[in-house]
């Protein structure tokens, strides 16, 4: 199983839960993580990143696609699984797909940004998706198979912030950063007491605006949230503003759910539109599909916290919990077409 790092909120630690999907199948699985060439720190050596624990780790230049496929011809394994919110399995899938049989494991929501992708164009050399057997119905694929461990918010975490605050875990950027700051600052003047974090690096023109609407001593751009980090900030956070045109982890949506943090969609853009569309369709929105109508109205009834709001919140608890990684296995199972042996029959099942 190659887990690739590609969308928001993903991280290596995702690779555990889709490991132990694989493991209640029976399967025999190796792990390998994919992450960006162009990531700040662990420099690419002959295009593998040296691992800090046992998982092999390459990057996705020209090197590390190159590595990664001659890792999988020395491991001679009957299917590699691609976990990734590219469409097909992204740059893996295709470096993979000529010397093993290949399937894509979708983990979110990437944005269309070529003519292939608008079309819904994989090519040869891309994953097939993981069949619909067990999904929800009508449920965006990267959502439907995305995973959270629900065990994760049992323990106490301390905040990280002092005072009440908004968070913005996406990186904003052009007309969806502007609408995040409206949003804002449309509650702002009644809100006195709440902040507005962004998990992002700071960025001069975002900056800029905050300044112009009045509310740039409210907004503060703390950088990107390791995995722990990010489930206190989504533990203590009055609700969740969803804006950003990047590729959209459906682990994140689901660990903002599990918390309890309300979400408004903030963006009518895709892949948050889609998010929108999937939160109203089960009544845990706080907001309006897609964000087409008032995110600044749909945040100041989030934050009086009334009747709809705890309803929705639970909603989400309720659908974020039956995304646990040990639930996906017979489905899993299923839609790799009998290569994996279901949970409730014996193994041994085919290497991952």
């Amino acid at each position: 199983m190659v887990e690739a790092l590609d969308a928001i909120g993903s991280d290596a630690l995702d690779a555990r839960e889709h490991e132990a999907v694989f493991r209640a199948t029976g399967a025999r699985i190796q792990t390998a993580i994919l992450t960006s060439c162009r990531r700040e720190g662990g420099a690419a050596i002959d295009g593998e990143v040296t691992p800090t624990s046992a998982v092999p780790e390459f990057d996705d230049g020209r090197a590390g696609l190159a590595a990664l496929r001659a890792f999988a011809v020395r491991g001679r394994f009957d299917l590699a699984v691609v976990a990734a919110a590219s469409t097909g399995g992204g740059v893996a899938a295709r470096a993979l797909a000529p010397v093993v049989p290949t399937r894509w494991w979708p983990t979110g929501l990437a944005p269309a940004l070529d003519w292939r992708a608008r079309l819904g164009w994989q090519g040869a050399g891309a994953g097939r998706a993981l069949a619909a057997e067990g999904s929800e119905a009508g449920a965006p694929a990267g959502l439907s198979w995305s995973s959270v461990r629900n065990g994760r918010v049992a323990h106490g975490r301390l905040a990280l912030w002092d005072g009440e605050y908004v968070l913005a875990p996406l990186p904003p950027a052009g007309d969806d950063g502007a609408r995040l700051l409206a949003a804002f600052a449309e509650v702002a003047p009644r809100w006195t007491g709440h902040d507005l974090v962004v998990l992002a690096d700071p960025q001069p023109a975002f900056e800029r605006r905050a300044r112009a609407l009045g509310i740039g001593v409210r907004v503060h751009c703390v950088g990107a949230a390791p995995r722990e980090a990010e489930w206190a900030w989504w533990s203590h956070a009055s609700a969740a503003l969803l804006a950003g045109p990047g590729p959209i982890s459906g682990g994140l949506v689901l660990r903002g759910l599990l918390s309890g943090c309300p979400l408004v969609v903030a963006s009518a853009a895709a892949p948050c539109a889609v998010i929108g569309q999937w939160l109203a369709g089960h009544g845990c929105s706080s907001g309006t599909p897609g964000g087409d109508a008032a995110p600044g109205a749909a945040l100041a009834r989030t934050l009086e916290r009334g009747p709809r709001v705890d309803e929705a919140t639970a909603r989400g608890r309720s659908l974020a919990a039956r995304h646990e990684p040990t639930r996906l296995a017979s489905r899993l199972a299923a839609a790799l077409d009998g290569l994996l042996v279901p949970p409730a029959e014996a193994p041994p099942a085919a290497a991952a």
